[in-house]
């Protein structure tokens, strides 16, 4: 008995409700589809099917036998395309979500870069706080940052995000710098607008880790807003430092706290678990690694 045939022609039967049904759409006799069916049931040592002359029904064992079934035939199926398509060149409609500060300054030339790469691909890319589910809405795969906990994704580690707090020389002139990271509480901040009600800031000195709720009157969705609200003197700014290295080495923004440095976060690129990464997914995915591997974050 091929046991992969036998499980085929059973769910066709079952999905179908009987085996003529079945046999069509398998393109077998009915003789045939029934010998694999009662295969399998001899193999198995339970009844799968209840046959009448007029209708076929799932036994109490069938009706657990068909979920099983069917999730091992699709595997195989998702395991069989994507290593029959290793060395095929990535084709086809790829959709990914990000957030947008990540997304707009980090992910936007990456992305770019790797639809140049692969011009048999079509690329869709949307950059929203929101977050998006990537199942119902059709998405590949998004990237998100910070500690991912939905089990039913799979997810893989680009990088580890790094901060520097840092203000112009005219709001520590005015404002004074703070001393510690409790001190932000009466300074103010240019914050990530969150989609929650308190935003929090994190730094470390030696193994305590200080959280810190922050407020300011000037709030934005991109790195690019954020580092320019820092330099027309709004406030303090939590930025990566390689987004500011230069603006630090010119003066026009001032590291503070530097012996409470900011926690990282984590990057992460997450898709639909799936047994078979789809090749399309798996090339885009390592050619961000290796972007991200070689850029300064």
């Amino acid at each position: 008995m091929d046991l992969h045939v036998a499980m085929r022609v059973f769910v066709a039967v079952a999905e179908h409700t009987g085996f003529a049904p079945a046999a069509r759409v398998l393109e077998m006799s009915t003789s045939a589809v029934s010998r694999h069916v009662a295969d399998l049931e001899a193999s198995l040592g339970v009844q799968l099917l209840r046959r009448t002359t007029r209708t076929v029904n799932l036994t109490e064992a069938g009706e657990r036998y068909l979920p099983g079934a069917r999730s091992l035939l699709r595997q195989a199926s998702e395991l069989h395309s994507e290593i029959s398509s290793f060395n095929a060149t990535p084709q086809g409609r790829l959709r990914v979500t990000a957030t947008p500060g990540f997304g707009n300054y980090f992910l936007g030339p990456m992305i770019a870069r790797f639809a140049r790469a692969y011009p048999a691909m079509t690329v869709e890319v949307d950059f929203s706080e929101r977050l998006v589910d990537l199942v119902t809405e059709g998405y590949d795969a998004g990237i998100r940052s910070g500690n991912l906990s939905d089990s039913s994704m799979t997810a893989r580690k680009l990088t580890d995000i790094h901060y520097v707090a840092c203000a112009s020389p005219d709001y520590l002139q005015r404002c004074g710098a703070p001393q510690r990271p409790e001190d932000l509480t009466v300074h103010d901040c240019v914050y990530w607008r969150s989609l929650k009600q308190l935003t929090i800031w994190k730094f470390h000195h030696g193994d305590e880790l200080i959280e810190v709720p922050v407020k300011g009157r000037f709030r934005v969705n991109s790195v690019i807003t954020e580092r320019e609200g820092a330099l027309a003197g709004l406030g303090v700014a939590l930025l990566p430092p390689g987004h500011v290295s230069d603006d630090i080495r010119s003066g026009r923004l001032v590291p503070v706290l530097q012996d409470f440095p900011p926690a990282t976060e984590p990057i992460s690129a997450i898709w639909p678990h799936t047994v078979a990464v789809p090749r399309k997914l798996r090339v885009f995915i390592d050619f961000l690694a290796a972007e991200i591997a070689s850029a300064r974050l």
